[in-house]
């Protein structure tokens, strides 16, 4: 896993969960940090005291050093696919399991003064890119699902890699990274995979012939189907495909970056175990 070097945190971008913005919570929380940083509010977060971005994708790393997510793993993967650069993002959970969100709520104030002084480290995450035909779709940080929208049939998916093709009855596919090993591909029997490895989980969802999940290098994967599915990415963004369309899966060029305070590996696979975000010695 790539880790980019630190520098000292003077200006922050939040953005939060929707329904935060407005809680005593929230005010609180911006309060602390308008105290330590030049700050903006980016959608759905306002506050008034702060400068306002009308959008994540015009947050600008020569602007902006980092951008804070609070909200849950959903939230963190909506901000990542809105950024229009490159920059660091730190996830605090307000949500459920967090697994891929750094911080609870209560270790802010410590990380706070680790940003200020750098004593943080900043990790590259393989995200997938995706594209129908010339139409290129959105970049996935977890996963893309590819699955029948209708249940009256099981249509055959037919799969390409390593110059070679494989084909069978089943539900759907879901090709992920190892960032979303932990999600969607684990529910559905896939393995929990060491974020830091380039590779792509492909885990076949409810085959009528039994296929086990397979770990393969991150290179190019051909999705096609003959009939029509739905290509859902992370979980949040659908797309149709018509039968016999193929989608093309390759390694996004941008990968994400997450703001980190110790360097574990496996940490996804911890936090799933424990159920609790492993707290900052």
């Amino acid at each position: 896993m790539v880790s980019l070097k630190a520098k000292n945190v003077k200006t922050i971008v939040v953005t939060a969960k929707n329904g935060f913005t407005g809680t005593s919570v929230f005010d609180d929380i911006m309060q602390v940090l308008l105290a330590n940083f030049d700050v903006y509010v980016a959608p759905p977060a306002k506050y008034h005291k702060a400068a306002i971005i009308d959008s994540l994708t015009h947050v600008s790393p020569e602007r902006h050093d980092l951008v804070l997510s609070l909200g849950g793993d959903g939230t963190l993967l909506n901000v990542v696919r809105q950024l229009g650069a490159q920059i660091p993002v730190l996830g605090v959970n307000l949500g459920g399991r967090g697994i891929i969100n750094e911080l609870e709520l209560n270790d802010l104030p410590i990380a706070i003064q680790k940003l200020k002084t750098g004593d943080y480290h900043v990790e590259s995450r393989t995200r997938l890119r995706s594209a129908a035909g010339k139409k290129r779709l959105l970049d996935a940080l977890n996963e893309v699902y590819l699955a029948r929208p209708h249940h009256n049939v099981t249509p055959s998916f037919s799969l390409r890699f390593l110059n070679q093709t494989m084909s069978s009855r089943m539900d759907g596919l879901i090709i992920s990274t190892p960032t979303g090993s932990t999600g969607y591909s684990y529910s559905a029997g896939g393995p929990v995979v060491l974020e830091s490895l380039k590779v792509f989980i492909i885990t076949p969802v409810l085959p009528i012939y039994r296929i086990p999940p397979m770990v393969i290098p991150a290179q190019e994967v051909v999705v096609s189907s003959n009939s029509a599915f739905d290509v859902t990415i992370d979980g949040q963004q659908v797309f149709g495909a018509g039968a016999g369309e193929e989608i093309r899966i390759t390694v996004a060029p941008n990968p994400a970056w997450f703001v980190r305070f110790t360097p574990k590996p496996f940490k996804q696979l911890t936090k799933l175990l424990s159920g609790n975000v492993i707290k900052q010695q």
